[in-house]
C-alpha cells in the first residue's frame, strides 16, 4: 500500500480505537460498584496486601466493601484480616495492592492501570507483527482487533485477572517470537512465562508445551527447552513454597482452589450441564455425594482442597463409564467457538465471530502451513488446552488470556494466503 493511503487507514484506525477505548472505560468506570463474586474476591485481597501486607481474607462483605470504595471511605476499624490464603493466583492482587498504596484506595485508578497495561499491550502486539515480517496493512489490520477486540472489551469492565493475563501472554509471545527471530531474550521470555501461569494458572502447560514442540520441530536446542522449562518452572514454584510455609502443608499447592476446580470438572452431572459459558457452575460438592470423609476434618483451605481432590480422584475410579463422556463434553467445549448457552449482546456476538475465525486459522495452520514457528504456537496452544481442560475444564471466560495469540495465528494465516489468491486472480 502506498505511503499516504497507508498514513490515512492509520488515522482512521487510530479515530476508532481511541473512541472505542473512551466508550469502554466510560461504561466500565459507571460499573465498578456492580462487580462481585471473583472480582470482588481479587480486590479483597489487594486490599488485604496494601493495609495488612499479608495475603489473605479480609473479614468485610461485599455489599459493605463495594459501598465503601463508592463512598471512597474505607473504614479500618470495620475491616480485619481473617486468615493467610491461597485461593487467588497472586499476581493481579499484588499489582492492586501497589495501586492503591501508590494513588490511593479507589477503584477507578484500576480501571486506568488495565487501560494503560492495553495501550501497551498494542503496542507489544504490533512489535510481534513486524518480527514476523508481515505486511504493514495487516499488521494495523491486527493492531485494531487486538484493541477492539470484543473479549477484552466485556473483561475490562470488571476486576478479574484475564485481561491481566491478556497483557502478559502478549509479552511473553512477543519475547518467544524475538527469541526465535533473533536469539534475544532468552531469560526474560522464561520470566514472563511463570508470571503469565501466576496471573492465571489455567495456562501452566502452555508455554512447556509451546517449548517441547519448538524442540520436537528442531527450532531450538535442548538447553533453551531444558532452562526455559527450568526457570519457569522456578518463577512458579516461588509461589508454592510460599503456600507450603505460609498454610503449614507438605502439599503442593499454586492455587488452593485447584481442588474445587477439578471437582467442578469431574462429576455425574457434567456430561448434562457443563456448558463453555457456565463450566464453572457446576456443583463442586457433588463429588461428595459418595465419597466418605470427617467432615471436622475439612475446615481449612488446605483441606477442602485436598478433600475435593481426593473425592474427585475416587470418583474417577469407581466411575470408570462416565470417563470418557466426561473428557469428550469438556474437550467439546473448549473447541466450540459458538456459546452453547445463549449469551445476548453486541460483544458477545462480535466474540463468537472472532473464536470463529480464530478456530479457522488455527486449523489452516495445522493443515497447511510451513510456517515452523505458527504452528508450533498451534499445537502447543492445542495440547495446553487439552491437557488443562481434561483435568479441569474450559470456558469463555478462561480462553479470553488467549485472543492476542489468536489474533496473532489469524493475521499470520492471513499473511499465508493472501498473496496466494493475489496469484491466483487473474489481472485486468
Amino acid at each position: 500500500m502506498k505511503t499516504k493511503p497507508l498514513i490515512s487507514l492509520k488515522i482512521l484506525l487510530g479515530i476508532l480505537v481511541s473512541g472505542i477505548l473512551v466508550y469502554n472505560f466510560y461504561v466500565a468506570n459507571n460499573l465498578k460498584y456492580e462487580t462481585g463474586g471473583d472480582a470482588v474476591s481479587f480486590i479483597g485481597l489487594g486490599l488485604s496486601l496494601a493495609e495488612f501486607q499479608k495475603y489473605g481474607h479480609i473479614k468485610v462483605s461485599e455489599g459493605s466493601l463495594m459501598e465503601a470504595f463508592k463512598n471512597k471511605q474505607i473504614s479500618w476499624e470495620e475491616i480485619s484480616f481473617v486468615g493467610k490464603s491461597t485461593w487467588r493466583p497472586p499476581v493481579w492482587p499484588f499489582l492492586i495492592a501497589g495501586i492503591f498504596l501508590i494513588f490511593g484506595y479507589n477503584l477507578t485508578y484500576l480501571l486506568i492501570f488495565k487501560f494503560l497495561l492495553h495501550l501497551l499491550g498494542i503496542f507489544i502486539f504490533y512489535k510481534t507483527l513486524k518480527l514476523l515480517k508481515i505486511k504493514e496493512v495487516l499488521i494495523l489490520a491486527g493492531c485494531f482487533l487486538y484493541a477492539i477486540h470484543p473479549a477484552w472489551q466485556l473483561y475490562s469492565r470488571v476486576f478479574l485477572s484475564e485481561p491481566i493475563t491478556f497483557f502478559f501472554m502478549s509479552l511473553w509471545v512477543y519475547l518467544l517470537v524475538r527469541y526465535f527471530q533473533h536469539k534475544k531474550g532468552f531469560i526474560m521470555q522464561s520470566l514472563v512465562a511463570g508470571i503469565m501461569i501466576l496471573a492465571h494458572p489455567y495456562y501452566i502447560f502452555l508455554p512447556f508445551s509451546i517449548w517441547l514442540i519448538l524442540f520436537i520441530k528442531k527450532q531450538i536446542p535442548f538447553k533453551s527447552l531444558f532452562l526455559s522449562s527450568l526457570i519457569c518452572t522456578a518463577i512458579v514454584f516461588s509461589w508454592v513454597i510460599r503456600n507450603s510455609i505460609v498454610l503449614d502443608t507438605s502439599e503442593l499447592i499454586l492455587t488452593t482452589s485447584s481442588g474445587a476446580v477439578m471437582a467442578k470438572g469431574w462429576n455425574e452431572d457434567v456430561p448434562r450441564l457443563h456448558t463453555n459459558t457456565k463450566g464453572d457452575l457446576a456443583d463442586e460438592t457433588l463429588v461428595l455425594k459418595d465419597y466418605e470423609y470427617k467432615p471436622e476434618k475439612s475446615n481449612n483451605e488446605v483441606e477442602r482442597m485436598e478433600l475435593y481432590k481426593n473425592a474427585s480422584l475416587h470418583f474417577i475410579k469407581t466411575n470408570p463409564d462416565l470417563v470418557l463422556p466426561i473428557i469428550w463434553k469438556k474437550l467439546k467445549s473448549a473447541f466450540n467457538p459458538f456459546p452453547e448457552t445463549p449469551r445476548p449482546g453486541v460483544l458477545e456476538t462480535g466474540r463468537i465471530i472472532f473464536q470463529v475465525l480464530a478456530l479457522f486459522s488455527l486449523l489452516y495452520l495445522l493443515i497447511f502451513s510451513r510456517n515452523k514457528l505458527l504452528r508450533s504456537l498451534v499445537i502447543g496452544l492445542v495440547l495446553s488446552t487439552i491437557g488443562i481442560t481434561i483435568i479441569t475444564y474450559s470456558g469463555f471466560r478462561f480462553r479470553m488470556p488467549q485472543v492476542g495469540l489468536e489474533l496473532l495465528l489469524l493475521i499470520g494465516m492471513l499473511g499465508e494466503v493472501l498473496p496466494t489468491l493475489r496469484k491466483k486472480i487473474p489481472k485486468g
